[in-house]
């Protein structure tokens, strides 16, 4: 049988398709790009936005045209999840659903699905599963150190649909690390929902700092992490970032307001002065750190007066990248609770501002690359730019033009040009890496 896994989210849920398909082909799939040429479709979900509900019950109305065909219509991950049962009115077309665990036993669920059941298995996020993995791509890697969030933010569904923090062992994620260094891997991505918060459940003096000084003695030339939390990042993990050698120069640390009213409301554990306070010192010990973070405009009680904070915050931080979202409700959550105060159109605006802000941040920090020769690892070809692409150390993009085969290499670019979402230039040397 041939398999489609679609997926929505963060980095977490990428990494768990690659887990889906490693789980399908090991039972005998063949895993395939599109719908049209699959025999089952797997959509894995995401629950943190309803925009992100709404568009997989949008998908799925798109798919029922496939089912004339005998294609199985699969719904797993956190939507599932947190929906449960409900899920099979709120997208009737499918034949079965699955939560965040459990993962083997997918093929089963098909198989029940194939004789005519509608199979659904949602177990509680408690432990963890050591899953095979097919590898999207093969140079650049995630693998998950830890899975779901002990914290309890207001607005925050992911305890609810991922469970309590869950560390790997640490021996476990460095043989993988190994095998993905003797494999040639350039680059691996450290995932956790609170990736700083690793190993705090262990109770063996296990933590993220020492993960990253293990991390930096092994031959991959580039080692992120995502996502921080600003309440759990240490001055351990700090000075590990900065003297690791292949530790990449980059923290993406979600901030979410820049009001201490509304970081008070949401439960984020931290002030602004805190958070300022931490962004200075990781400038301090990682020269040309890229600092990028999460914003939510329009949390219930967020005035005018708040929302400038937030704005102020940003402009004094000069955020590599902010990702904003508008505040939406989500089930379980106490912020569910609150009355939703803050107009569609008033959160419409504030995102609008949010976003003019960034991009005439990132044009201003850009700009002022130009003339620098930068390390890049290829990551493709945009055809609508018809240059290829890639990302620095510190995650900036770069367009340039160059060859099919120095996809997933490291080259040097020059930057010559500068727009508010990337930097241009022309190759200098090739293949450093």
């Amino acid at each position: 049988m041939r398999a489609c896994v679609l997926t929505w989210g963060c980095q977490l849920n990428v990494h768990r398709s690659e887990e889906i398909e490693g789980v399908l082909e090991r039972a005998g799939f063949r895993i395939v790009d599109r719908p049209e040429d699959a025999d089952v479709v797997i959509l894995n979900t995401c629950m943190v936005r309803k925009r992100a509900e709404d568009k997989v019950v949008g998908r799925v109305g798109e798919l029922a045209r496939l089912k004339r065909k005998g294609v199985l219509i699969g719904v797993g991950g956190c939507m599932a999840q947190g929906r449960k049962e409900e899920l099979f009115k709120i997208c009737p077309g499918i034949d079965f659903a699955f939560g965040t665990s459990d993962i083997s036993l997918l093929p089963e669920l098909i198989e029940r699905a194939r004789a005519g059941e509608r199979p659904a298995h949602f177990p509680a996020p408690v432990t963890l599963e050591p899953l095979p993995v097919r590898r999207r791509s093969t140079f650049s890697a995630y693998v998950t150190v830890a899975e779901g969030c002990s914290c309890a933010c207001a607005y925050c569904i992911v305890p609810f649909v991922r469970g309590p923090l869950r560390s790997r062992p640490l021996a476990d994620i460095l043989d993988e690390l190994v095998g993905l260094a003797a494999a040639g891997y350039k680059e691996v991505t450290l995932l956790g929902q609170n990736v700083d918060a690793y190993g705090m459940d262990l109770k063996d003096g296990t933590d993220f700092a020492l993960l990253l000084r293990k991390v930096s003695k092994l031959p991959i030339p580039r080692v992120r992490f995502t996502s921080s939390h600003p309440a759990y990042m240490r001055e351990e993990t700090i000075a590990a970032i900065a003297q690791g050698q292949n530790i990449c120069e980059h923290v993406h640390m979600a901030v979410q307001s820049g009001s201490d009213r509304i970081l008070a409301a949401m439960g984020r554990g931290y002030t602004r002065e805190d958070f300022l306070k931490l962004v200075e010192r990781l400038r301090t010990e990682i020269p040309g750190v890229n600092i990028t973070t999460d914003v939510i405009v329009g949390f219930p009680g967020e005035t005018e007066e708040d929302f400038q904070e937030t704005l102020s915050l940003i402009e004094e931080v000069k955020f590599g990248t902010v990702y904003v979202a508008a505040y939406s409700p989500r089930p379980y959550t106490r912020a569910a609770r609150l009355p939703d105060s803050v107009p569609r159109e008033e959160k419409a605006r504030r995102l609008k501002e949010v976003l003019e802000l960034t991009r005439k941040n990132g044009l201003e920090l850009h700009r002022r690359r130009i003339g620098e020769i930068v390390e890049v690892l290829v990551e493709g070809y945009l055809p609508e730019k018809g240059m290829y692409y890639g990302k620095t150390r510190d995650f900036r993009t770069v367009l340039f033009s160059g060859e099919e085969e120095l996809v997933g290499q490291i080259v040097e670019v020059r930057v010559e040009a500068a727009s508010p979402g990337a930097m241009e230039g022309s190759l200098v040397k090739e293949r450093i890496a």
